[in-house]
């Protein structure tokens, strides 16, 4: 404009904030994040493993302790809505299992509550090997929507809860799996699951007791996720 005989001149405005600094520390600058970008910028953690082993329990503590949210196993909600056991589910049933956690973890990660951690228990893997289990067969449309929905689910660590203790008969779960042998199966198969399915993702394992599992879960997700 100068060049062209326009007297022009500037204000220079400091926000205090910039793009460097949010991707350094998104937690702290949350509020400064456009809604439509925050899903972007969450820390989102996956707590697997085989049932009865303390997965849902640890996640609500670990939802206490960060105060974000958590989404728990889509399947015991729609077991119990629907009154069916484990070894009742159809692979139609499969599939509404499979939308239904994905499209409730999905959720959280863009409502209000998320200020940039998200935990959750059970995500389509987890499904896609209870779908081995307990139907056992190919199925080119249940497992095309598991790997569609794998590549639009986005994980920052996955904490893999290994066996312990005793198996609780819920109302609801397969008592087949209190054997010792299938439980261990199952939990092999699902480890190769995972690694399949998530090969770029930090994968960690846990086996202790509960207090043992709980501090080192916190200090995995310590390691991904600033607070402030």
């Amino acid at each position: 404009l100068r060049s062209r005989g326009y007297l022009a001149s500037f204000t220079e405005r400091n926000f205090g904030i910039s793009a460097t600094l949010i991707r350094e520390n998104p937690a702290k600058y949350w509020n400064s994040i456009a809604k439509p970008f925050r899903r972007h910028f969450s820390k989102n953690v996956l707590v697997v493993g085989s049932a009865s082993n303390g997965k849902t329990t640890l996640v609500r503590d670990l939802g206490r302790y960060y105060s974000c949210p958590v989404s728990l196993e889509y399947a015991r909600y729609y077991q119990q809505r629907f009154n069916v056991r484990d070894d009742e589910l159809t692979g139609k049933d499969y599939n509404y299992l499979l939308t239904g956690q994905y499209r409730q973890t999905s959720d959280l990660i863009d409502s209000d509550t998320n200020r940039g951690l998200v935990i959750a228990d059970t995500n389509a893997t987890v499904t896609e090997a209870y779908y081995d289990y307990y139907i056992g067969e190919t199925s080119s449309s249940f497992h095309s929507l598991c790997g569609d929905t794998v590549k639009n689910e986005k994980w920052d660590l996955i904490i893999f809860v290994l066996p312990t203790g005793s198996y609780v008969d819920d109302g609801f779960r397969d008592m087949t799996m209190a054997d010792a042998d299938i439980r261990n199966a199952f939990t092999e198969h699902l480890k190769e699951l995972v690694v399949k399915n998530h090969p770029q993702t930090q994968l960690t394992y846990i086996g202790g007791d509960y207090a043992e599992n709980y501090a080192k879960a916190i200090q995995l997700i310590d390691g991904i996720y600033q607070e402030y």
